[in-house]
């Protein structure tokens, strides 16, 4: 395999994944490494970019599994990114206030990120709770009102 800067192979794995995902034959993966990078790899190389990938998704999920808060940071953090979309998208509204075009398109993709953000909301609390069951039962049953539960999670 060719030296990649740090750069390329995140571009790499990148393209492999997305690709990957979207069932693009190897050939065709690899032929778009090369028109993006300049630098041509092998389908051992490939395989052992999939594989990679592959490990560090299943790292990635045991520690959302096993971690106690891992998961609802996560969740949260898409929470986050989302208001920060929105606030993003109100700033466009705002400042093309003679462009309605520019106008409506940030309208449009405020509203989906508005119901994104509603399915979240709808789900949170059994998430949460969800968390907070499997814990439960390390802690010797101690039983928490759902209450105390969003409390604690909302501070």
């Amino acid at each position: 395999m060719p030296k990649f800067t740090n750069t390329e192979r995140n571009l790499v794995k990148s393209l492999v994944a997305i690709l990957s995902i979207k069932r693009i034959p190897d050939i065709e993966v690899i032929a778009e490494i090369k028109k993006q990078t300049g630098k041509s790899i092998s389908r051992i190389s490939l395989y052992k970019i999939k594989k990679q990938i592959k490990k560090d998704s299943y790292e990635w999920y045991q520690t959302l599994r096993e971690g106690h808060y891992e998961y609802i940071h996560e969740f949260k953090e898409r929470i986050n990114e989302i208001v920060w979309l929105q606030q993003k998208h109100h700033e466009i509204i705002q400042k093309n206030i003679n462009n309605p075009q520019i106008q409506q398109s940030s309208l449009v993709e405020l509203h989906k990120l508005n119901l994104t953000l509603s399915n979240y909301f709808d789900v949170a609390p059994d998430i949460i709770g969800n968390s907070s069951i499997s814990t439960s039962s390390k802690n010797h049953d101690k039983a928490i009102p759902a209450s105390e539960k969003q409390e604690a999670i909302i501070v």
